[in-house]
């Protein structure tokens, strides 16, 4: 029995296949020859754009939009300030790189143009927005944590200040203002303490921080 044997022809750089019929026709044919159905307007991948955009634009969805794939590309955009898009992206641009250009083209279709443009340009805006309302809630938290660093460093200092006048006090029964006489020595070299009166009664003391623009004050009743 005779069987016709069906053989299998690759298609070549400048063809592609029927979005109906799956026959391959030439890439730049608008009808197909073979079910006269009309093609859809397709575009050529170029893998040097691909590359740059997925390199430098991937971890906002670039090359997702070059590729047509919006969805994706808006993800990418929502979730970028995760890292998770950057990290994918570069292993998205690692296969790019390996693929062959005919490989590429069979794979995907570009849909570069004005479109892509204006995405890529809407989505450095969203990042750029995205990156100034994570700095206005982190910048404030951050320098409102460093000053209660810093207050409690010079409360510290004036703690052990405290601690040395209450020592001299119970040994000579009065205060002084004299550093090396209570035995205080201070330890941070970016605070200030000074002590501003001692005698029989109390003493009292600030302490300063060279980032901070109020002094803190201690007595013998606060301590």
């Amino acid at each position: 029995m005779n069987q016709a044997m069906e053989t299998y022809v690759p298609k070549g750089i400048d063809e592609k296949f029927c979005s109906e019929c799956g026959n391959i026709i030439k890439i730049k044919a608008e009808i197909c020859p073979k079910c006269g159905v009309r093609q859809k307007n397709t575009g050529e991948v170029s893998k040097v754009v691909l590359l740059l955009l997925t390199f430098f634009t991937g971890g906002i969805g670039g090359h997702k939009f070059y590729l047509g794939k919006y969805w994706q590309g808006f993800f990418y955009l929502i979730l970028f300030w995760t890292g998770i898009p950057g990290l994918i992206a570069l292993i998205e641009f690692i296969y790019y790189a390996c693929t062959p250009s005919d490989v590429l083209n069979e794979k995907y279709e570009s849909k570069g143009g004005a479109g892509v443009v204006i995405a890529i340009v809407a989505g450095g805006f969203f990042v750029i927005a995205m990156i100034g309302i994570l700095a206005a809630i982190a910048i404030p938290n951050f320098i409102a944590y460093r000053d209660r660093a810093f207050q409690f460093a010079v409360e510290s200092e004036l703690e052990v200040l405290a601690n040395a006048e209450k020592g001299y006090f119970t040994q000579n029964g009065h205060y002084s203002s004299d550093f090396e006489a209570i035995n205080y020595f201070k330890i941070n070299p970016d605070v200030t303490i000074e002590i501003t009166s001692a005698d029989s009664n109390c003493f009292h003391a600030v302490g300063t921080h060279n980032q901070l623009p109020d002094a803190i004050a201690i007595d013998c009743n606060s301590y």
